[in-house]
C-alpha cells in the first residue's frame, strides 16, 4: 500500500474499526453486541490470568496485506514498553492477536489472517468462535491445545 495513502486514511480519523486490504480499500465493519461481547469477556478473564500482559482492541497493524485489526491483542510488558505512546499503526504485531467471529466470517477467512499476523511478528493467534470456544495457533497455523504464552488462557469464555 502506497505510504502517502494510508497516511492519509489514518488522518480522517474514522469513528469505526476498519481494516484495509492491498489496493488500500477499507473492508472492515462494526461487529454485533455478541461479538463485542465475547471482546469484553475475554478481557476480564485475562486481566485476572494474566495481569502483566496489556490488552487492546482493534489495534492498526500493517500487514503484507493492508492493515489489519485483530478484535483484540495482547502484548506482553517488553512490548509494551516499545510501542506505548507511538503514532500511527504498528508494524511489529503483539504477541497475540484475537480474532472473535461473527456469523459472517469462515474459518477460511480466519485461516488466511494468521500469516499475516505472523509475519509480522505475532507468536499466537487465539480465535473465538460464535460459541465462545476458543482455538489457539502458532506460527505456520499450527494448531495448539491452548496458549503457550498465557497457559491459564480459558478454552472458552
Amino acid at each position: 500500500m502506497d505510504a502517502d495513502l494510508l497516511k492519509a486514511i489514518e488522518k480522517l480519523d474514522l469513528p469505526f474499526p476498519w481494516e484495509t486490504n492491498a489496493r488500500g480499500q477499507i473492508i472492515m465493519t462494526p461487529v454485533n453486541y455478541g461479538h463485542s461481547n465475547h471482546v469484553a469477556r475475554l478481557i476480564r478473564a485475562l486481566a485476572r490470568i494474566a495481569p502483566e500482559w496489556e490488552s487492546g482492541t482493534e489495534l492498526g497493524i500493517h500487514t503484507a496485506d493492508g492493515v489489519k485489526a485483530p478484535d483484540m491483542v495482547l502484548a506482553s510488558p517488553d512490548y509494551h514498553h516499545r510501542h506505548c505512546g507511538l503514532p500511527g499503526y504498528v508494524t511489529e504485531a503483539p504477541e497475540i492477536c484475537v480474532e472473535v467471529m461473527s456469523p459472517s466470517n469462515s474459518w477460511q477467512e480466519m485461516l488466511d489472517k494468521m500469516p499475516l499476523y505472523f509475519g509480522v511478528g505475532a507468536l499466537e493467534v487465539w480465535v473465538v468462535d460464535t460459541d465462545g470456544h476458543i482455538a489457539f495457533f502458532g506460527p505456520g497455523n499450527e494448531r495448539l491445545s491452548g496458549s503457550r504464552l498465557i497457559p491459564a488462557a480459558p478454552r472458552s469464555i
